[in-house]
């Protein structure tokens, strides 16, 4: 035993260093959208959690499970159980645990697999996600950043063109990076959003239509990162700007969405008789 803590601490000895099987987090993410355009403007807000514990520290990397917070609505693929690898990989942990989520839930619809989302479907089925792997795209959706981020390192996002580099901030509380968005990757992403939306209104959307559609829009824009770290230098918030600016034809609008996550620790609750 002694021996594979020691190997995960040499893997990964940010995080097994600083994490022990127990030790539970809140998940707390804020997003804020504000859309401007000659003459309009309209904001949205909402806010979402997810809570976090750590299973084991392993020589394969860190276990965790992810549920939802009490009262929360029922989910099939919570909670999931995930392995995160030295690199920041998630490995699901508990698939066939899931599948068996998957197989309830349909039955408690009179539906079989037949009816689950596939390449192409539209209707009712395109709003049936029967694919385990999801649950890792929602935990990916919660992640503050890089662990113990440091001066200097690559810091990549999705929607940027190329990665950007971390900057300490002046007050040494954390880490800044801005980056320019890839004009294509968001015509891309709008055109299978589009696809996506046509599906689950009843109707039928090509991907080659969908681009063409969104061939000409003119898109700029900036990604702004803020990490806020606490005194071990471990991130505790993230906070991601995107302003991006889209004009087609005579029209502009322009987009901004400030997303902010914390990792918030749970204290444990010590009982007197323990003393």
């Amino acid at each position: 035993m002694r021996t594979a803590l020691l190997l995960a601490a040499l893997l990964a000895p940010s995080m097994a260093a600083a994490q022990q099987a127990g030790d539970q987090f809140q998940l707390v993410r804020t997003t804020q959208t504000e859309q401007r355009s000659p003459g309009a403007m309209q904001s949205t807000q909402n806010s979402d959690a997810l809570l976090e514990r750590v299973v084991a520290v392993t020589p394969a990397g860190i276990e965790l499970e992810y549920s939802l917070p009490p009262g929360s609505q029922g989910r099939w693929d919570f909670p999931v159980r995930v392995l995160r690898t030295p690199d920041g990989a998630l490995k699901l942990r508990n698939r066939a645990e899931i599948e068996a989520r998957i197989d309830t839930s349909l039955k408690d619809m009179n539906l079989t697999r037949a009816a689950c989302a596939s390449p192409g479907s539209s209707g009712r089925e395109a709003r049936l996600n029967c694919d385990p792997e999801s649950a890792l795209h929602v935990v990916s959706g919660f992640d503050v950043g890089p662990f113990r981020p440091a001066q200097g390192s690559p810091y990549p996002d999705p929607q940027a063109a190329r990665p950007g580099r971390l900057q300490a901030k002046p007050n040494g509380k954390g880490f800044t990076a801005e980056m320019d968005m890839d004009p294509a990757g968001i015509r891309e992403l709008r055109a299978q959003t589009d696809v996506m939306i046509a599906g689950m209104q009843g109707g039928k959307l090509s991907l080659d239509a969908a681009r063409k559609a969104h061939a000409a829009d003119k898109v700029s824009g900036t990604i702004r990162v803020t990490l806020d770290t606490d005194t071990a230098g471990e991130t505790r918030r993230r906070t991601r700007i995107t302003t991006q600016t889209t004009t087609r034809g005579d029209q502009t609008e322009t987009l901004t969405v400030t997303e902010v996550i914390e990792r918030r620790p749970i204290r444990k609750q010590v009982s007197p008789d323990s003393i």
